[in-house]
């Protein structure tokens, strides 16, 4: 569908019986994205810098120091993303309960928490515990931020912030190469260890955020205080006319099993595992690939942050594509064919041909763009508080099921190689094509039939009681179609 942007729309607006204001929604979006997205990009970095630090504490002695054998070492990363999966219907719960930023807020302070508590670590089972935690915790990250986006932007407007904010995965990935670049110089004899030092400066850098999340992010933009009246009133007419917004904050079942039970629901989750599965093993293994090719741990670590630039760019160049009027499926199809090529040379191509088995690594990491998609697509074509928060968490939860899956396909006697991990990677990406053109098919059967019964595509009508200045705030979805 062509939902692109008119930013240099003016509208008149009737200003409490003041009169008439005109004012440039250019103007407001710049003045909500100077206050927003900083602050949600923090986030999204830091939770992707939360989950790969015990890879960085791996080269620096953590295994030696806390005594650990066989596969204590991978169930850490397993345990995260069990737990991670097991907290989204708790994490979602207290997002319908109470407000995003403070939900977010609290999960981050309590990922700083288990940072620092983690440099105390002891044995195996001790950092077991903290990980199982901090899995628990992270998985309110995307329905939050997901959310959250909705309140503030129109659907076609949404798409771009989500790009910036998710652009913290590849910002992480460079400034994590940085980090493991700079571990591996560190001396093995302190006696507070330098992976511990690690843990809890990321720690207290996750508790700083933490609390400009609680105290700076505005609950919705009825609260923000850097907007006037007019400014608040303009925000709320724009998502009403757009048929976007998050609707009344009301708990419903019926919500939540027509989130469950409807088709895209599950097309989004399968799409979510396929992109995810090399995304993840990308992610988390291209630096042991790029060893693989000959190289050293220090230059492995090095040449692993194009890898991150490569991620900002497909991301970056994708959203703003869809805020132009480009078709999302086509973005997400687009995006995996050189995701495809990629993981084609280096999956085939023989290991002394370093150029090209980088070349291919690097564009495997176009495959971390179209997540950011899929979150864009959750926050627009689900109707209603309750069904966000349930369609959200659900699609969050098969994040955590790929990275679960993307790990094992790495086994200790494929070695160096892999053939068989990278393999699933073509696999996968071919099959997540299939998925995305699908979803495209169902979106534009249910816009048809919209059109010709005169119908929402959608039944569910939010509505809210009158706010403050006796304005009824309605979510109507009479003209409702989902966005593709």
């Amino acid at each position: 569908m062509d939902d692109k942007i008119d930013f240099t729309n003016k509208c008149d607006i009737e200003d409490c019986g003041l009169g008439i204001v005109e004012m440039d929604d250019k103007t407001l979006l710049r003045k909500v994205d100077w206050h927003l997205l900083p602050i949600m990009f923090l986030t999204y970095f830091l939770q992707m810098i939360d989950k790969i630090s015990i890879n960085y504490a791996n080269v620096m002695g953590l295994q030696d120091d806390l005594h650990m054998t066989g596969n204590d070492f991978p169930w850490l990363a397993t345990a995260f993303f069990i737990a991670y999966a097991v907290a989204e219907i708790p994490q979602g719960a207290l997002l319908q309960r109470f407000s995003v930023t403070k939900v977010l807020g609290a999960n981050v302070f309590c990922w700083g928490i288990i940072l620092c508590c983690s440099s105390a670590a002891k044995n195996f089972s001790h950092m077991l515990a903290l990980r199982i935690l901090l899995g628990l915790m992270e998985a309110v990250i995307a329905p939050s931020l997901t959310m959250y986006t909705s309140m503030w932007y129109t659907r076609a407007e949404s798409t771009p912030r989500y790009g910036l904010w998710y652009c913290g995965l590849g910002v992480g990935q460079i400034v994590g190469a940085l980090i493991s670049f700079g571990a591996q110089h560190a001396p093995t004899s302190m006696s507070f260890g330098g992976w511990r030092i690690m843990f809890v400066v990321i720690g207290v850098v996750n508790i700083l955020v933490s609390l400009l999340v609680i105290f700076v992010l505005p609950d919705n933009p009825e609260k923000a205080k850097f907007l006037t009246e007019t400014e608040k009133q303009r925000i709320g007419q724009r998502l009403t006319d757009d048929q976007s917004g998050v609707g009344s904050k009301v708990f419903r079942w019926r919500s939540v099993l027509e989130a469950f039970g409807d088709l895209q629901t599950w097309l989004l989750v399968l799409l979510t595992i396929l992109i995810t599965i090399p995304s993840g093993v990308i992610t988390t293994f291209s630096a042991i690939l790029i060893k693989g090719f000959g190289y050293s741990s220090k230059e492995s670590a090095l040449l692993n942050m194009p890898s991150g630039i490569v991620s900002i760019v497909a991301t970056m160049v994708s959203t703003f594509a869809i805020s132009r009027g480009f078709s999302r499926w086509l973005a997400i199809d687009l995006l995996l064919i050189p995701t495809l090529l990629g993981s084609c040379l280096m999956s085939f191509l023989p290991p002394d041909n370093q150029t090209g088995c980088l070349v291919g690594i690097y564009l495997v990491n176009t495959t971390v763009a179209p997540l950011a998609l899929i979150y864009a697509w959750t926050g627009a074509n689900y109707k209603g508080y309750t069904m966000k928060v349930s369609g959200a968490a659900i699609v969050s939860a098969g994040f955590s099921i790929a990275n679960i899956i993307g790990p094992q396909t790495f086994q200790a006697k494929d070695a160096p190689q892999y053939i068989p991990a990278k393999i699933t990677i073509v696999a996968v990406n071919a099959a997540a094509i299939v998925v995305s053109t699908a979803l495209r098919i169902v979106y534009g059967r249910r816009n048809t039939a919209a059109d010709r019964l005169g119908t929402p595509a959608r039944s569910l009508v939010e509505t809210r009681p009158a706010g403050k200045r006796g304005v009824q705030d309605v979510y109507p979805d009479e003209n409702f179609r989902y966005v593709y």
